[in-house]
């Protein structure tokens, strides 16, 4: 699966994260320099392929899969790794 612009910033900022951290989408906003709306539309179709996942302590955390970290790895997505902008 192609990762759109957007899908790859959120992706490559959530896998900056330890794996016991999760970020919230006004996190990511800030993280990113998307918009709510972007981040919200980008996490969604994450969770959908099973990228990332809503965090227990409720849906608004997100974090990246082991296989979302393995995606975000790969050369073609090399610049958003690391995501902090």
């Amino acid at each position: 699966m192609a990762l759109t612009e957007h899908e790859a910033k959120v992706l490559g900022a959530l896998s900056c994260l330890d794996v016991a951290s999760a970020l919230s989408v006004r996190e990511l906003g800030r993280c990113t320099g998307l918009t709510e709306s972007s981040i919200r539309k980008a996490l969604m179709r994450l969770s959908r392929s099973g990228l990332a996942l809503g965090t227990v302590q409720g849906p608004s955390r997100w974090r990246p899969t082991r296989r979302g970290r393995l995606a975000i790895a790969l050369p073609s997505y090399r610049e958003y790794a690391g995501g902090r902008r």
